[in-house]
């Protein structure tokens, strides 16, 4: 006889286990909940709180965060300073430029232009830069300046600007000092020129081969042919050849730099700086502009005051910077040559 299972009628089928589905559910839930409050709400608590954000509540929230901006001291503004300015150019040499990122909805002032939508801001923004090709801007750390307005932070900065203009022809460098206001929420309201130095514009003598533009982002080169050298007249041969032409700082190829960078020269003139005892006596204090020419070996020569602060400040500037070592010179063609330069110094009282 054939052995079979038997059940009695009081035994249960067993039934699967499912409380690992369920818990892997559960968890799902909780992701999609979580990722959605992250992606989706600015304010989780906001979610379970019946009262409304009214106006004195926005006031109040944005009260303290004008409380944290006028609780840093002038050190902590100029690293921010420092840090948002160079990221706001870098991200302009990259072909990026995104007002909403740096601007608030109605700015006062761009590039001397008034009361600008964030639209406006970009159109002339890239109309400005179509005749500006090759456009290069270095600014200088060492000229920002800057004060406080209420909850607005002015700084003040230079910059060496060098571009092609197709319209005229014109290779044009220039320094050009700015003005940025920059407001409570950190968004640059206002941006201006409010100075040209050192303006140089040079016709070129042959038509730039326009192939070699980019989609905007491309550096322009200019493309000389064999048939473009050999036509060059003799006199500008010479010209190029003369060892004592003086070019100016935004027209060379690789600008000359103190040895070890920016740092470097900081640390340099921190060192050897002595406040002349006249100018701490009345609390003077500001920029000592100074102009002096980098030889081809990198030596320092013809040392003068572009615009100074007095009381012994311009002349102790002088002494120092007499006391330099050698830079690394301008480059035009793979050459060293004769550059003009301006470097700031600072006269700073200890508070």
């Amino acid at each position: 006889m054939e052995n079979t299972p038997h059940y009695s009628g009081s035994e249960i089928e067993p039934k699967p286990d499912r409380s690992l589905w369920y818990m892997v559910i559960g968890l799902g839930l909780i992701i999609l909940i979580m990722g959605y409050l992250t992606f989706y709400v600015d304010d989780a608590t906001s979610i379970f709180s019946s009262k409304k954000n009214d106006n004195v509540a926005e006031l109040v929230a944005n009260s303290d965060v004008l409380n944290d901006n006028l609780a840093m001291n002038d050190e902590e503004v100029r690293s921010s300073l420092i840090k948002f300015i160079e990221v706001f150019y870098n991200d302009q040499k990259k072909g990026y430029f995104d007002p909403p990122s740096y601007f608030p909805p109605i700015t006062q002032t761009y590039y001397n232009f008034h009361n600008l939508t964030y639209q406006r801001i970009k159109e002339i923004h890239w109309k400005r830069l179509a005749d500006m090709k090759n456009f290069d801007l270095t600014w200088d750390v060492f000229s920002l300046d800057f004060e406080r307005n209420g909850n607005e932070i002015i700084a003040n900065y230079l910059t060496r600007v060098s571009y092609f203009q197709p319209s005229r022809n014109l290779d044009v460098s220039a320094d050009i000092r700015y003005e940025m206001i920059i407001n409570e929420e950190g968004k640059i309201s206002s941006l201006r020129e409010t100075e040209i130095l050192n303006l140089v514009e040079s016709p070129r003598s042959y038509q730039a081969d326009t192939s070699s533009l980019g989609d905007g982002n491309n550096v322009y080169e200019n493309k000389v042919s064999a048939k473009d050298v050999q036509s060059t007249p003799e006199s500008q041969k010479v010209e190029a050849l003369d060892d004592a032409k003086l070019y100016d700082s935004g027209n060379v190829e690789s600008v000359p730099e103190y040895r070890g960078g920016q740092k470097a020269l900081a640390m340099f003139l921190a060192s050897r700086l002595k406040y002349p005892a006249k100018a701490r006596e009345n609390k003077i204090k500001g920029k000592v502009y100074v102009g002096f020419v980098i030889e081809k070996n990198g030596s320092l020569s013809d040392f003068k005051v572009i615009r100074g602060i007095g009381a012994g400040c311009d002349e102790e500037a002088i002494r120092v910077l007499k006391l330099s070592p050698n830079w690394k010179p301008g480059y035009v063609k793979g050459y060293p040559v004769r550059t003009t330069y301006i470097l700031p110094v600072t006269f700073q009282l200890a508070n």
